[in-house]
Formats: structure tokens, sequence, C-alpha cells
């Protein structure tokens, strides 16, 4: 197993507080306060109501002391989704301070950072990092019943130094869970037939997007989302 152990053991020494994001705009940049940008965006029906609402990752200009970290200055994250509305306006539907793995947390590779998107009218947020062991997470986001929460997530690990690899997909809604593995090649440059288990690890209380911190949360023996 290729945990990303420098982020699980991450303590938390937040003194920092987050600022408030306007409740209403006109476009995504309003919701964008001074000496903050947009690292990313997408758009898409979440709600389902067959309007596009806005999807945004924002990051602060400059670095603050004692994030996440009492050795390194970081700048914050935040998450944010913002629904449209039949005017043409845009309300502000979550704010996630935490959800978003900062520049880094990455290991080697730096900034963790590899995607927002909206698929099938769930928020995908994806990271990847590591070193000759790499790991990376995908997390699906829904909204229901009022509010936000992971239905679906899957942890990737790979080795570098032998083409190993392990993934897990997790169905959070059902506890269907298939994992995936690969032992890459052998010393004569076969490379055996992956191995793929399915199983269900039972129902877990959804995770809220509003409280999230990724990595986290013990999910299936030694993988955390």
């Amino acid at each position: 197993m290729f945990l990303p152990t420098l982020l699980s053991i991450t303590l938390f020494f937040q003194s920092y507080k987050y600022p408030i994001l306007p409740v209403a705009g006109t476009k995504v940049e309003s919701f964008v306060l001074k000496g903050w940008h947009i690292h990313e965006k997408a758009e898409g029906d979440l709600n389902k109501d067959n309007l596009p609402d806005l999807a945004a990752v924002i990051e602060a200009d400059k670095p603050v002391k004692n994030l996440k970290e009492t050795d390194n200055d970081q700048q914050p994250r935040i998450l944010l989704v913002a629904f449209k509305q039949a005017d043409g306006s845009y309300k502000l539907a979550i704010q996630s301070n935490e959800s978003i793995m900062l520049s880094n947390e990455g290991g080697v590779f730096g900034d963790p950072w590899e995607g927002l998107s909206v698929e099938r009218g769930t928020l995908l947020v994806r990271f990847y990092g590591g070193s000759s062991s790499r790991w990376g997470y995908a997390y699906r986001w829904r909204f229901q019943d009022n509010d936000w929460f992971m239905i679906g997530a899957t942890y990737t690990a790979s080795s570098t130094h032998d083409g190993s690899y392990e993934k897990y997909d997790f169905n959070l809604i059902t506890g269907a869970t298939e994992i995936s593995k690969g032992a890459g090649e052998d010393a004569k440059g076969n490379t055996p037939k992956d191995k793929v288990t399915k199983l269900n690890i039972g129902k877990k209380p959804l995770l809220k997007l509003k409280t999230f911190k990724p990595v986290q949360y013990a999910i299936y023996k030694d993988v955390y989302l």
C-alpha cells in the first residue's frame, strides 16, 4: 500500500479565519474577493433545474502563516458552487473551506490539483501527487436533501519502481466497491493480468462537503478518503 503519509499525518494549527463569500452575484467573478483569484472553474447543472451552475476553486493571492503547517506558509483555497437563477443571476450554494488540497501538499509533484468538472449532475474534484510512490484521489459530490454529500470516491496508488498499482473505486451510496491490482512486469518482461475484486463494504454515513478534509476518513482497511 502506498499511502500519502505526509497528507494523512498533517497536523492542523489553523488560526486563520476564512472569509465569507458573497451570497449572490451575476458571474463567477462576483464571488471572488479582493486578494483572491480563480484557480479553476467549471459549469453544469448541479441541482436538476436545467440551468448551468457555477463551480470554482479560488485561491488567496498571498500565503498565510499557520494554516496547516507551522514551518510553511500556505495559500488558502476555497471550493464554491453557485446555482444559476431564472433571472440569470447566481446564488451561492456552498462554500467549502478545507476540502481542497493546497499547492504544497503533493509531494515532489508540487501542487496536487488535477481538475474540477461537472459530470452527470455531480461535481468531480481530483488530486494527484507523490514521488516514486504516487497517489490519486477523485471525489464525487452531489447536491441532495438540500446539502452536499460525497457519493463516490476513487483512490489510486502506484509505484514507479516496479510498475505495480492499486485502485479502489467506492460507490458510497450502496457500498459497492471494486478493487483493481496490477503487479507490473516480471523479470521476463511479462505483465500479469490485473486482479479485480468486487465486494460491498456496507453503507456508511455520507461525508458532507461543508466539513470535509481530504485523507482524514478511514473507508476500508488502510484506505483513507
